[in-house]
C-alpha cells in the first residue's frame, strides 16, 4: 500500500488555515483565528479517518486456459474479498496490464460485507508470444472532500503465457545418415526391483527367482538379473538470438520466424518420443540449458525468449557439451565466424539439423530474394560450409513457413555442395503443432498424433 497522503487540495486547505492563524494572531482577529484552525484541522483529520477505514482485502486471480496460443482469447477471474473487521466503501479499482495486452480493466467494487466476495471477469486477445503479468489489482482511496489519498494493491500478480505459433512439419522421421531404418536408441540399466538382462550383486530382499545361475557359479556369490530399458533419444535445441544476428524482434521480424520455427521442432520431435534440450542465452545464463525437457516445457520457454547482446559462443559451448543423437540449429547468416564455430558444435555420429534464415529479407520494405550477388551468394556458401560439417540444411527466406524449410533441410544430404533454398510459400500454415522427426524422408503414418500438453 502507498502511504496515505494529501492531495492538492489538501494541501492547500492546510497552508490557507495556517496562513489564516498566523494572519489573525499578528491583527487581532480572534474570529480568523478559529476559521484557519478548522481550515488546518479538515486535512488532519482526512488523515486520520482515512488511514482507520483503509480495508483489507484479498484478491485472487485465475486465468482459463493458463496457456494460451496467438491470437486466442484468455478469461482472467478475479475474487475480491473483504478480510478486514469493517464493511468497505465502494471502490474503482485497475487492473494493471502490460501494455502489449491493451488497455487496463476498470472495475467497480461494491461495498463488501465482512468475509463476503465479489467476483469480476474479463477476457484478454493477446496477438503475439510472451509471457505477460497480469495485476496487481490497484485501488484509490480518497476521502469524501477529496483531501487525502492513498493506494491500495492488494493480491499478487499473476502470469499469461502466451506460447509461441507452432507449424506443422509434415510426416518426416530423422535417421542417421547412412541408416536403414529408424535412429538407433540405446539402452541404459533400470533401477533395482525391475527384470533385465544384466547383472548385479544380490542384495538383502531380491526375488531369489531373480537369480542369475551362471553368473552365480562364475563370481562365486549371487548374482541376480537387472532389467535393462530403452533410453530415450534425445535432441539438442540450439537458438540464436543475438539482437545484432536478426532484422527486427516484431512479429514479421527474423527472430519471431526463429523461435517459432525451434518451437515447430519441439513438438514435431517431442511426438516423435524424443527428449528435448533447449540451449539458448536465456537458458545458458540461467543454467538450465542442460535440463531434459518435453515439448510443452520446451513451448514455454521459448515463450520468454528474448534477443540479448552477447556473443554466440556460451551457447556453443552449452550445446557441444551435452550428449545428444541429434542437433537442431536456428542461426542467421548475419555472422560467419560465429556460424563457422556453430559447425563443429555438432556431437559426433549425431544429426544435424541448420535451418539458415537471411536476415536480411526481415528487414521492412526488403524483397524475398533481393536481386543480385551478395546477400543471397553469402548464405549459398554458408549452407555449403555447414553441409560439408554433416549438417543437413536450407536457406529460409522471409515469407517462407517453418514447415517448408524444414522438409527441405530434412530432404538435403549432408555432403551437397550446392545450397538449397526453398521457394517462398504464399502463407504460414499455422496450427497446433502435430510432428515427426527430421532426417530422411519417410512416409507419414496415417494415426493422427496428440495434441501438445498445456
Amino acid at each position: 500500500m502507498r502511504p496515505l497522503r494529501l492531495t492538492t487540495r489538501g494541501l492547500a486547505f492546510l497552508a490557507a488555515g495556517l496562513a489564516a492563524v498566523l494572519a489573525a494572531v499578528v491583527l487581532g482577529y480572534p474570529d480568523i483565528t478559529r476559521i484557519g484552525v478548522l481550515l488546518a484541522a479538515l486535512p488532519a483529520l482526512a488523515v486520520l479517518t482515512g488511514w482507520r477505514r483503509t480495508p483489507r482485502l484479498g484478491v485472487r486471480r485465475s486465468v482459463a486456459p493458463d496457456l494460451l496460443w496467438p491470437d486466442g482469447e484468455a478469461t482472467v477471474t478475479l475474487e475480491v474479498r473483504n478480510e478486514g473487521r469493517r464493511p468497505t466503501l465502494p471502490f474503482l479499482a485497475t487492473e494493471r496490464l502490460d501494455p502489449a495486452l491493451g488497455d487496463a480493466p476498470r472495475l467497480v467494487l461494491p461495498p463488501l460485507r465482512v468475509g463476503e466476495r465479489h467476483a469480476a471477469t474479463y477476457r484478454l486477445h493477446p496477438a503475439r508470444r510472451g509471457v505477460y503479468a497480469l495485476g496487481p489489482l490497484a485501488l484509490e482511496l480518497r476521502d469524501p472532500f477529496g483531501l487525502t489519498r492513498a493506494g491500495l494493491e492488494p493480491g499478487d500478480p499473476a502470469e499469461l503465457v502466451v506460447l509461441p505459433r507452432v507449424h506443422e512439419l509434415g510426416g518426416v522421421r530423422l535417421r542417421r545418415e547412412g541408416d536403414a531404418g529408424d535412429w538407433h536408441v540405446p539402452h541404459s540399466v533400470a533401477p533395482q526391483g525391475e527384470d533385465d538382462i544384466s547383472t548385479r550383486h544380490y542384495r538383502y530382499g531380491d526375488d531369489l527367482r531373480r537369480v542369475h545361475w551362471p553368473a552365480t557359479a562364475h563370481r562365486g556369490q549371487l548374482m541376480v538379473r537387472q532389467e535393462e530399458r530403452p533410453a530415450r533419444r534425445r535432441a539438442t535445441l540450439v537458438l540464436d538470438s543475438r539482437a545484432k544476428a536478426h532484422w527486427g524482434t516484431d512479429e514479421d521480424g527474423s527472430f519471431e520466424w526463429a523461435v517459432s520455427a525451434l518451437a515447430s521442432v519441439a513438438v514435431h520431435l517431442g511426438r516423435q518420443g524424443w527428449s528435448l534440450s533447449l540451449v539458448s542465452a536465456d537458458t545458458v545464463r540461467e543454467g538450465t540449458a542442460a535440463r531434459v525437457l518435453g515439448a510443452d516445457a520446451v513451448l514455454r520457454e521459448l515463450a520468454r525468449a528474448r534477443v540479448h547482446w552477447g556473443d554466440l559462443d556460451p551457447v556453443l559451448r552449452a550445446a557441444r557439451e551435452l550428449p545428444a543423437g541429434a542437433v537442431v540449429a536456428v542461426a542467421t547468416d548475419h555472422d560467419e565466424p560465429a556460424l563457422r564455430r556453430l559447425v563443429p558444435a555438432r556431437p559426433h555420429g549425431a544429426a544435424g539439423v541448420l535451418l539458415l534464415v537471411r536476415a536480411e529479407t526481415f528487414a521492412p520494405g526488403a524483397l524475398a530474394d533481393p536481386p543480385g550477388p551478395g546477400a543471397a551468394d553469402r548464405a549459398d556458401r554458408l549452407a555449403r560450409l555447414a553441409r560439408a560439417g554433416g549438417w543437413r540444411t536450407a536457406v529460409a527466406r522471409a515469407g517462407d513457413p517453418p514447415s517448408t524449410v524444414w522438409r527441405a533441410a530434412t530432404a538435403a544430404p549432408p555432403d551437397r555442395t550446392a545450397a538449397r533454398t526453398v521457394p517462398a510459400a504464399t502463407a504460414p500454415t499455422a496450427a497446433v503443432p502435430t510432428g515427426t522427426a527430421t532426417g530422411t524422408a519417410e512416409p507419414a503414418g496415417t494415426a493422427a498424433p496428440p495434441a501438445v500438453a498445456r
